[in-house]
């Protein structure tokens, strides 16, 4: 059951640019020439299919997703800001199309590489520094959050991140961030008092709550649409070991997870130190059909911690083993560092990827609903053995996370708007072949598209898509609120005034497709 568990965790972890005939043959020689000046520059530094071919090769292989192994004409490895920032300003100059590779996490084809033109490559910018005085830990965008962990750990320290290890820096955080720290201090994004910026114009930059005050609140949660974050320092705090890890149920016990899940988001406030995560997770090739639907809850409390846990702490005791749920069947839940339980909840790789996310009140019968439409929607499935898992997941959305980001000096989400207590909903499709994407992005817009019409009926659904979760149709900026989208776009226009970042930069989700609506809503 235990490889299960991983297959049911993946999700704990912009459409690319099409172009054909002439068109595409010109694309090619522009970003050939843009490649040769890259070359001369930094000669050893750039690589393609011709030179230095090998790294070129690990380079591609390098992404997490499938649906992001694009073959760039070119790809330029850096390891310092100053060479972050020769480079952009050279590609702005000769108007060459480019990506941005940090951990390479994301699954939205062209978020983070490019088919025709230049991808920069941030790995070898991954260090990891702590200044106890100013409580202060400074990462560079291409570390991945095992490597801050695996630094911090040993210092008694940490920040909040990331809950798979696997996933980049310079994403999650520039995209909000939830960690299992969000009920304390909010998304990742909120805990950065200052970011260093290569802007489209090839300057450098610092952006805080002082200086450049706009462009430090626009930088959490638009993602790549302003420029790139060669540097984070985020408000580090002390934090020993905690309580943690999965547990796995039978399918029985949903409506009981439901309750408890229920209470969970709605009572969090009276105790922040909890986290949790569930999923429902469907393995259309297991034999037997009785067991192929697998119900996993991630438990996290961060209080610190030194010794064994023998009872589940108070923000799970609907959850506990004497609750209506029952035990679980199996279990990882102990008392670990950051490390050791990030470590556990990688996705499977070499696979294709689905995400789409919404947004839903939390709400005991609306959830009961929801259920009942997934366990409607196993017909389709059910034949669909080409996937390797379905996975549906709730994460809580508390007014808490939004008071926390606010007292922090706020963010872009907009999430201020909401009063309530709400839902993160995530739908995760895997698969092994290129030849099923039609498949699965037809089951992915069923489920969603269902879901999405109940939850219409019953006003029940927000604007709000996280972005980190967004189907790459999605319109996660938009769904940020005209408020929130509009500081987005000043700053762009402020500090991108050749608005290189929405015309070099294609992938992601652009300034321009912002407020086109979820493509899931039937009514537009």
């Amino acid at each position: 059951m235990k490889s299960l568990e991983h297959l049911a965790i993946a999700a704990l972890t912009g459409g690319g640019l099409h172009l054909a005939g002439a068109e595409d043959a010109a694309a090619a020689s522009s970003a050939a020439k843009c490649c040769n000046v890259l070359e001369k520059s930094f000669p050893g530094k750039t690589f393609s299919a011709t030179n230095q071919q090998n790294l070129y090769q690990k380079f591609v292989a390098s992404y997490f997703s499938v649906n992001d192994r694009l073959t760039p004409t070119c790809a330029v490895s850096l390891k310092t800001t100053k060479d972050v920032a020769a480079v952009v300003g050279l590609l702005s100059k000769n108007s060459c199309q480019f990506a941005v590779k940090s951990g390479g996490h994301g699954i939205v084809t062209g978020s983070s590489n490019i088919e025709e033109g230049v991808t920069i490559d941030l790995r070898g910018m991954r260090s990891v520094s702590l200044n106890k005085q100013n409580k202060t830990a400074t990462v560079q965008p291409g570390a991945k959050w095992i490597d801050v962990y695996s630094y911090l750990d040993p210092l008694g320290w940490a920040i909040p991140g990331g809950r798979a290890g696997t996933v980049g820096v310079g994403g999650l955080t520039s995209g909000g961030g939830n960690s299992f720290f969000a009920a304390r201090y909010g998304f990742a994004c909120d805990n950065v008092k200052r970011f260093e910026v290569v802007l489209g114009n090839g300057t450098v930059v610092e952006a805080t709550n002082a200086t450049n005050a706009d462009l430090f609140t626009a930088l959490k949660g638009s993602q790549n649409n302003l420029g790139i974050i060669t540097k984070f320092d985020f408000v580090a705090f002390e934090q020993s070991d905690l309580w943690g890890g999965t547990a796995s149920y039978g399918k029985q016990t949903v409506p009981e997870q439901i309750k408890a899940f229920y209470e969970f988001t709605k009572n969090l406030k009276d105790d922040p130190y909890g986290s949790l995560i569930f999923i429902w997770s469907y393995f259309p090739k297991i034999p037997n059909e009785g067991d192929r639907i697998v119900i996993t809850n991630l438990y996290e409390y961060t209080a610190n911690l030194t010794g064994p846990v023998t009872t589940y702490p108070p923000p799970f005791k609907s959850f506990a083993p004497d609750s209506p749920i029952g035990p679980p069947t199996a279990n990882t839940l102990r008392v670990a560092n950051l490390s050791s339980l990030t470590g556990e909840l990688n996705s499977p790789p070499e696979l294709s990827n689905l995400y789409a996310t919404l947004t839903l009140t939390n709400n005991v019968t609306v959830l009961n609903e929801v259920a009942q439409i997934l366990t409607e929607e196993i017909e389709y499935y059910k034949n669909d053995t080409f996937l390797e898992y379905a996975s549906i997941l709730l994460q809580p959305l508390p007014r808490l996370f939004t008071d926390r980001s606010v007292e922090r000096g706020g963010n872009v989400l907009g999430l201020d708007r909401y009063k309530d207590d709400n839902i993160i909903f995530q739908l995760d499709l895997a698969w092994n072949g290129t030849q099923y994407d039609e498949r699965a992005r037809s089951l992915a817009d069923k489920v969603m598209g269902d879901i999405t019409t109940y939850l219409e009926g019953e006003k029940a659904l927000k604007d709000f898509q996280y972005l980190n979760y967004a189907f790459q149709d999605q319109d996660p900026l938009g769904g940020y609120g005209p408020t929130a989208l509009g500081k987005i776009k000043a700053a762009s226009e402020k500090y991108d005034v050749g608005q290189v970042f929405q015309k070099l930069v294609p992938g992601g989700f652009k300034l321009a497709g912002a407020g086109s609506g979820n493509k899931y809503d039937r009514t537009i």
